[in-house]
């Protein structure tokens, strides 16, 4: 998938089958249904590098047993409003990249030429992207945890209004620019992804510094910690015990 920006390569591999269990499965998809939050692996290495185009595209369109498929892209024809709502979506994830590929800090690390090969590519295609993100519409969501607060406190502006030859233009635009074979920016995109690895180690880390200031840690807890953790877990609590989850989880 790195072939767009320094030549040819090859990756791919198998991918084990979703079975579907539920005959009555909502089109309606939230966050934790989409094709991303599917495949990210928090303590370790997301498999979409071993998956096939065709594998993929298998996988997330049979969805799972609460899901009838993980991106809106996989609607039948019939219901092209959300085949829609897909690329809109789709197209907002590029934005929200490009908008970090142009940070001083990805500049800095990133050879100059190949720097510039990826920007002259993004000039060109940010502007579809943003044609095209015309937001969530039904997908909107009603955050209350405070995780998903700071999760959709993103810093953005109000979208002029589009007129639909312009969308039209863009769809055209963006549809030429996923059948080309190599791309610099989906390379650096595919790089940069690190099957997930770099988000996910930088979560982890820094959860795991917030709980040496906060809670707080010293490095005595840590070692006891990992003292414990060599050893069998503690046998499950019996019943009667004086504390539980029941006035939480049961009414």
């Amino acid at each position: 998938m790195a072939e767009g920006l320094f030549g040819a390569s090859s990756f791919g591999g198998n991918a084990s089958e979703t079975k579907n269990t539920s005959q009555a499965r909502r089109t309606k998809l939230y966050p934790y249904d989409s094709t991303a939050m599917q495949l990210i692996e928090p303590y370790g290495e997301s498999v979409i590098n071993n998956l096939t185009k065709a594998k993929l595209w298998e996988a997330v369109s049979k969805g799972n047993h609460k899901a009838q498929y993980h991106s809106h892209l996989c609607a039948p024809t019939s219901d092209q409003w959300h085949i829609g709502t897909g690329i809109s979506l789709t197209a907002a994830a590029l934005v929200a990249a490009v908008k970090h590929f142009k940070s001083d800090n990805v500049k800095a690390l990133i050879k100059d030429e190949l720097y510039a090969k990826i920007e002259e590519e993004v000039t060109v295609m940010l502007p579809v992207f943003e044609t095209l993100n015309l937001g969530k519409g039904s997908q909107d969501q009603r955050d209350t945890g405070t995780l998903r607060q700071a999760k959709s406190a993103k810093m953005s502006t109000p979208k002029p209004d589009v007129t639909e030859p312009q969308v039209i233009k863009a769809a055209q635009d963006f549809h030429a620019w996923l059948s080309k074979e190599q791309s610099p920016f989906r390379s650096f995109l595919f790089i940069t992804a690190a099957s997930n690895t770099f988000f996910t180690g930088h979560v982890a880390e820094l959860v795991a510094r917030v709980a040496v200031s906060e809670k707080p840690m010293r490095v005595e807890d840590f070692v006891t910690a990992m003292k414990a953790r060599l050893h069998k877990p503690p046998e499950s609590q019996p019943a009667g015990v004086a504390s539980s989850a029941t006035g939480l989880f049961e009414s």
